[in-house]
């Protein structure tokens, strides 16, 4: 059994919480049970989420996108459906948003960058700018993407034939394109607005859309991981699959 306030000051300063001007809270969101052994791990706090974790009888979640807002909220319609389970099931919510992005190896980037063997160079936003020794036929590259993700409906703008220079942004990450030209020839991210296709091509970027839900399952398993290890936690990790 494990603390969860040991658990949350120990992700807290892992995570470097205070560094983020963030949308919601980062740690425990609902307080529930202080004792707890098996921890429910997905992307998104939600309904059926919440389900699937009572139904493993799991003592707390960890999510990435947990409860958005830092004011008073009214509690009420989904919200009070998905709140309500909680408090009667004395279930601790505890999320972490952009630190688990940005962390340079735990976080959902970095994590992407070990996969697809990519060095880090540097950070931008919340993400990091990588690269390969020598440059990757596209194709080459576009199967490790496959393979990583889990999926074969990539969305990509291909206006390359090889990638050596990589940027990625976990989730909603199609505002920084523009900061990217002649920094990188290829940038992978979760989201795609109506633009992007024409701007990419103009500006020579191989553009990947792997799914805001796929690029941000990395995080919470890797501290999930981190947590069994130093807490003696079981977790389990609920895929609650989102093609967006």
């Amino acid at each position: 059994m494990a603390n969860i306030f040991d658990i949350e000051n120990y992700l807290n300063n892992l995570l470097e919480i205070d560094k983020f001007n963030d949308f919601c809270f980062n740690g425990i969101q609902i307080e529930g049970k202080h004792e707890v052994n098996k921890v429910a791990i997905g992307v998104s706090f939600n309904k059926e989420f919440l389900d699937e974790a009572l139904k493993i009888n799991a003592d707390m979640l960890l999510v990435h996108h947990g409860i958005f807002g830092k004011g008073f909220f009214k509690i009420r319609g989904y919200l009070k459906n998905r709140i309500s389970p909680l408090i009667k099931n004395n279930l601790t919510l505890m999320g972490y948003h952009l630190p688990l992005d940005a962390h340079p190896e735990y976080g959902n980037n970095a994590q992407i960058a070990k996969k697809l063997d990519l060095k880090i160079l540097e950070s931008i936003d919340v993400g990091f700018i990588c690269e390969y020794n020598k440059a990757v036929e596209f194709d080459v590259f576009e199967k490790k993407l496959k393979n990583v993700f889990e999926r074969d409906d990539l969305l990509i703008y291909r206006n390359k034939s090889y990638v050596k220079k990589v940027a990625i942004i976990s989730g909603g990450g199609s505002y920084a394109l523009e900061l990217l030209e002649g920094k990188v020839d290829t940038y992978i991210t979760g989201e795609v607005k109506e633009h992007i296709r024409n701007i990419s091509k103009e500006m020579g970027i191989n553009y990947i859309n792997a799914g805001h839900y796929s690029t941000e399952t990395f995080g919470v398993k890797s501290i999930a991981k981190l947590l069994e290890k130093e807490f003696n936690l079981e977790y389990i990790f609920i895929d609650i699959y989102n093609e967006i």
